[in-house]
């Protein structure tokens, strides 16, 4: 289904990626590292009079500690396969009057939001969808945000912020035309510029504030005409190099997992905290490995389900039991 819905270059080669068995290796390796760690509990457990070596939780604790770790390296792909199937929410914002749905017309490529010199002509959201590069963009102009609204842009202004919540990318356009435009205040906090790219619209009026008269800060910024289309390409060139980095590495194969595998893996991850701060506070070594099959069956959810037997092969392997 993944291949069938592709919006976009990455998110096809996600999908074949994963046809070809990219998320099952994954896993493979979480589940063969799990076997190893309960096989070594359970031998403890089970079989107490035979002539073990000395326990050793520390080590047990370090390779519960890593495999938690990677399970969380995974489940930090669900955003990235979010991104690829929906595609990456571009949110255009600024105040009235300073060319967003102009860009948004440049940049879809047809007359899409309506454009007036009065300001506040925006009142709620308009979303199209594009492709960047290899991305898709889910591309959203907004109502700009005004200082004293009236009642019908107020509305238009907490559609706006609640945009905003959930934006990947967030396009802050200023008027570049003025002298020393300001973002406004509720664009500043670290959470927004995190995000963000500052937009100079309107070079073709001519350049009454250089970029680098705004307040510092290592959030991209470049000169654009939505009018004539300056500095467009370098825009697409640089919204596609933040799609980028919702990338999370996970070596040659490129891993996005959807929602079914972001629950198990979230199953996952709760039972190997619950293990870690029993194991770390000198809990029942029971207890622990109860959690740890907990972690088995939500791996399972994913791959498929994992015969005990595989546990037991393990623990055979490692151990001279019975001999």
């Amino acid at each position: 289904m993944d291949v069938i819905n592709a919006r976009s270059e990455r998110a096809l080669a996600a999908a074949n990626d994963q046809l070809r068995g990219a998320l099952g290796r994954r896993m493979q390796a979480l589940i063969d590292e799990l076997l190893g760690i309960l096989a070594h509990i359970e031998a403890y457990i089970d079989f107490p009079d035979e002539d073990l070596p000395p326990e050793d939780r520390s080590a047990v604790l370090r390779n519960l500690q890593h495999l938690a770790g990677e399970t969380d390296r995974l489940l930090a792909t669900g955003h990235y396969g979010q991104i690829l199937r929906e595609g990456i929410r571009t949110v255009i914002v600024g105040e009235p009057n300073v060319g967003k749905s102009s860009l948004l017309n440049r940049l879809v490529g047809s007359e899409r939001a309506l454009v007036s010199p009065e300001p506040g002509t925006t009142r709620d959201f308009i979303e199209e969808r594009i492709m960047v590069g290899p991305h898709c963009l889910r591309l959203i102009d907004t109502a700009g945000l005004n200082v004293s609204p009236a009642p019908l842009e107020k509305l238009g202004m907490d559609r706006t912020r609640e945009r905003l919540a959930e934006a990947d990318v967030v396009l802050v356009v200023l008027d570049g035309s003025r002298p020393n435009p300001q973002i406004p205040p509720e664009l500043q906090v670290a959470a927004v510029f995190d995000k963000s790219l500052i937009v100079l619209n309107k070079s073709d009026l001519g350049n009454n504030c250089s970029i680098s008269e705004l307040p510092s800060s290592p959030t991209p910024r470049l000169a654009v005409s939505a009018l004539t289309g300056a500095g467009m390409d370098e825009l697409s060139r640089l919204i596609a190099a933040r799609a980028d980095a919702f990338q999370t590495d996970q070596g040659e194969d490129l891993v996005a997992i959807n929602a079914r595998h972001a629950h198990a893996l979230s199953e996952a991850r709760a039972g190997l905290r619950e293990a870690l701060e029993k194991l770390s506070s000198h809990g029942e070594v029971e207890l622990v490995a109860s959690d740890l099959r907990g972690v088995l069956e939500a791996f399972g959810q994913i791959t498929g389900k994992i015969d005990h037997e595989r546990m037991l092969d393990r623990l055979f392997a490692s151990f001279c039991i019975g001999k």
